[in-house]
């Protein structure tokens, strides 16, 4: 009898192996193979009476409807397969049995579960998540800083990501607020005014400014203070000044010998920005910032010359403190001009921050920066900003909605005017639509939301608003969000929406859909040819980030503070988090730019750094703001994720550090073995911040207990050896302690100055679960390198799901099995990966 007569055969009577043992008629029908082994060297241990791991495999039926049921089939599979079970210490069957149980078992699962996923396919149909729906209307409208995420509920996550249709439910509360989402969105893409805005360029003077000025006489300790500066003549008779005062008739040859100075980074109190600007309309400026390093002497009586480059940052700041990152460079010792093209929101003003400084906050003990001889400063001269840069009028997302139709002025607001307001409606909606739904719409479909209009206009409404309320309409229908493929084979529409919000979390663009037009893209060289395009295209930074985010948990690395007390050297370093979060984006991205091969996620020979990451990983020779790849030492303990400061930040919580936490991500996320959860019931060991004990030997304590080592055991060798890495990801040898220890002198970041001590030493050492030593973390990542199939592996199964919205199921071992096979000869690179991945079966099917 064949195997798929023998799943008919169970779809309707669930078989038990306890009856396929004693032979009832059924038993000729289950692989003998897997029968023999069962019999022979399972059931003493996994019977109704032993009962191991709480399995009796005497009872266990086979069912591959319930899923929970063939889950537990696929892990006796596996264990068996990976030469786990039976123990070794056991009577095992011999290596022929043991193949032949693994091959005839793996048959039957596969097949079991093509029937599962023959009738929808492996993928439920789903909307677009927050991030997707954000990035969809950026480019729709044009509209590169639109911000309505935060409209949204926070979309559930399955399998490690927010992109499972199963997770990602429709509510009446989205409703409610994909409506608010969307009219926000159209109304910030409608021109603010009939005519095109005046180009134009103004210089706004630091000394000129409030935040600057008012800085002079500010309360506390004098690093806090801004300090107006001539060239390089300190003004000590305006800082002694009751209320400083501006001289009068000052020209403007002086005013651009004219500068404030800072010790100390923009924070509060010292909250500087150009305030004299506001962005009088969304939209694209040209930014130049003077500026330059300069030397304050001890007693701040006297400035002199810079003695290195400085990193400025550069922020969009809207009341109350709400900052958008817009790029960083570096100043010298010479006034330096730098200039940012950026998008500004209307009302934003610009907040420069000397980036590598400290800030200093109470109870202030000091500048961790100061020497006898004095300390850096950063000189402000001004900020000259030209815009907003009209390339067109009206806006592109006006286009998008209006054409090309008249304006005019109406009331603080424009309004669309149209001589064929039916037919324009009708025309603008099926064009709209079309983009919308990322394919071609039925004049059904355009006539319903032309409906919307035409009541709208009913009750009074303006055409313009009646649009809006019909586009509001498109942007919250199940066209718009909702993916359109359906089971089976994707259609040229739905291949190009799936390619495109793989690689770059957005709707195809014009020259994707063009090609899904003429139905060409399925072609192997022309998918090929636009996989290659798209990862060229700088787009593609939008799937490396959004990736992160939930594969490293990268979204969770400002979510935790340092610890005050035990770190205050890194308190408030917004520079060094800032450049965390890059490293590893830069990273992976390099990885899929050079096609490098997965191995590099584990250990590489280069790390992409700054000087602040640089610093911070003892790597000299680096200089400057801007990330780029570096050559490592042979010696150093940096190179691949693992040791990466954004890695071991979000596996610690600010306070302490945890192998258990440390070692279970990385089983997880890395090496793709997810350790199963904790027995409930059982308290989390918490690391001694006292430093009387280690967390080594709390947890050998823990592990004393046999329910504990045997998953512990798996978890915590790795966790051990990241241990040599603080809760920022800085290299350390000793525990820090807010107990006995040897002290420990300094100012923070914060400038207040250490209260912590040394506490016990570091043991990076551990054994893997095979029995493999390891005496630190340059040696466990030269282990855990060896394999570089496995790590390939679980990087196509996290892209596969990513890719595909649809968890792996274990029909789909085959496929990535042909994708590894197909990337094997360059080494898996990264790059390589992806081409696979798309054209195998599981991207080009449901």
């Amino acid at each position: 009898m064949t195997y798929l007569r023998f799943l008919a055969i169970t779809s309707l009577q669930v078989v038990t192996l306890s009856s396929l043992a004693v032979g009832n008629g059924h038993a000729a029908d289950f692989p003998s193979a897997v029968i023999q082994v069962f019999e022979a060297s399972c059931f003493d241990c996994h019977d109704q009476d032993m009962k191991k791991g709480g399995l009796d495999l005497t009872s266990l039926k086979y069912d591959p409807t319930d899923i929970e049921n063939f889950k537990r089939w696929i892990l006796i599979h596996d264990r068996v397969a990976a030469g786990e079970m039976p123990p070794k210490k056991k009577s095992r069957p011999t290596v022929d049995e043991l193949t032949a149980f693994a091959t005839r078992l793996f048959a039957l699962l596969i097949e079991s579960d093509r029937q599962r996923v023959r009738p929808e396919g492996r993928a439920t149909q789903r909307r677009l998540n927050r991030y997707e729906y954000e990035e969809t209307l950026r480019d729709l409208l044009s509209l590169p800083t639109l911000a309505v995420k935060g409209f949204l509920p926070e979309d559930t996550l399955a399998h490690g990501f927010n992109k499972i249709g199963d997770a990602l439910d429709v509510s009446h509360v989205h409703l409610a607020r994909y409506l608010s989402a969307a009219e926000f969105a159209l109304r910030s893409a409608l021109a603010p005014q009939a005519d095109p805005p005046i180009t134009s360029t103004q210089r706004y003077h630091a000394w000129d400014q409030g935040a600057f000025w008012g800085s002079i006489k500010l309360g506390g300790p004098l690093e806090r203070r801004t300090f107006p500066v001539v060239d390089l003549e300190l003004q000590t008779e305006i800082m002694a000044q009751e209320r400083p005062r501006r001289p009068e008739g000052r020209t403007a040859e002086q005013k651009e010998r004219e500068s404030m100075v800072l010790v100390v980074s923009t924070y509060e109190p010292t909250e500087i920005r150009f305030d004299g600007f506001r962005a009088p309309l969304s939209g694209r400026y040209l930014l130049r910032l003077c500026a330059n390093s300069i030397w304050v002497a001890k007693d701040y009586r006297s400035v002199s010359r810079g003695r290195r480059d400085e990193p400025i940052t550069m922020y969009s700041d809207t009341s109350p403190r709400i900052l958008r990152k817009l790029g960083s460079f570096d100043v010298g010792p010479e006034p330096t001009i730098r200039e940012l093209d950026v998008w500004l929101l209307k009302g934003e003003t610009i907040r420069p921050d000397a980036a590598r400084f400290f800030r200093s906050r109470p109870p202030h003990n000091g500048n961790p920066f100061m020497t006898e001889e004095g300390m850096p400063g950063v000189a402000f001269r001004w900020l000259e900003v030209e815009g907003p840069i009209v390339d067109e009028w009206p806006p592109p997302g006006h286009k998008t909605l209006f054409g090309d139709l008249a304006l005019r002025d109406a009331d603080g607001s424009v309004e669309v005017l149209s001589d064929s307001p039916d037919a324009d409606a009708r025309t603008l909606l099926a064009r709209f639509l079309t983009k919308a739904y990322r394919r071609p719409v039925e004049a059904g479909e355009v006539q319903r939301f032309a409906n919307i209009v035409a009541d709208a206009r009913a009750e009074g409404y303006s055409w313009t608003d009646a649009m809006i309320a019909a586009y509001t309409g498109v942007l919250s229908s199940p066209g718009f969000l909702y993916f359109t493929a359906g089971p089976g084979k994707l259609d040229a529409f739905a291949l190009a929406e799936r390619l495109s919000y793989f690689l770059w979390n957005t709707r195809p663009d014009d020259e994707l859909r063009s090609i899904a037009n003429s139905s060409r893209l399925g072609q192997s060289g022309i998918l090929h040819g636009q996989v290659e395009r798209m990862l060229n295209d700088p787009r593609s930074r939008q799937f490396v980030d959004a990736f992160l985010d939930y594969w490293l948990d990268l979204r969770f690395v400002a979510s935790t503070a340092p610890n005050t007390e035990l770190y205050p050297d890194y308190q408030l370093d917004d520079l060094l988090v800032e450049s965390m979060i890059e490293e590893t984006e830069s990273f992976f991205g390099h990885l899929i730019k050079e096609n490098l091969g997965t191995v590099n996620l584990i250990d590489s020979e280069f790390a992409m750094l700054n000087e602040r990451l640089a610093t911070h990983y003892a790597v000299s020779g680096v200089k400057g703001v801007d990330l780029r790849a570096v050559a490592l030492a042979s010696s150093s303990v940096r190179g691949g994720l693992l040791t990466q400061a954004s890695i071991l930040k979000v596996t610690a919580n600010g306070t302490t550090t945890s192998p258990v936490k440390r070692g279970a991500w990385i089983m997880d996320r890395v090496l793709g073995m997810p350790p199963p959860p904790p027995p409930p019931g059982v308290p989390a060991v918490e690391p001694d911040t006292r430093g009387a004990t280690t967390i080594r030997e709390q947890l050998a304590k823990h592990r004393n207990q046999r329910s504990c080592n045997v998953c512990h055991r798996k978890i915590d060798p790795a966790g051990f050896a990241l241990e040599s890495f603080d809760v920022m990801g800085g290299w350390r040898e000793r525990y820090r302690s807010l107990g006995e220890g040897e002290k420990v002198e300094g100012i923070g970041h914060n400038g207040i100055r250490y209260r912590f001590s040394l506490g016990p030493g570091i043991d990076p050492s551990g054994v893997l679960p095979d029995d493999r030593a390891f005496a630190n973390v340059v040696e466990l990542k030269a282990l855990l390198a060896r394999d570089e199939a496995s790590l390939a592996r679980n990087l196509v199964r996290q892209l596969i799901i990513y890719a595909t919205g649809a968890p792996i199921g274990f029909s789909d071992r085959q496929a990535i099995e042909k994708i590894l096979a197909d990337s094997r000869s360059n080494g898996y690179g990264i790059r390589s990966l992806i081409h696979n991945i798309v054209q195998s079966p599981l991207f080009l099917n449901r």
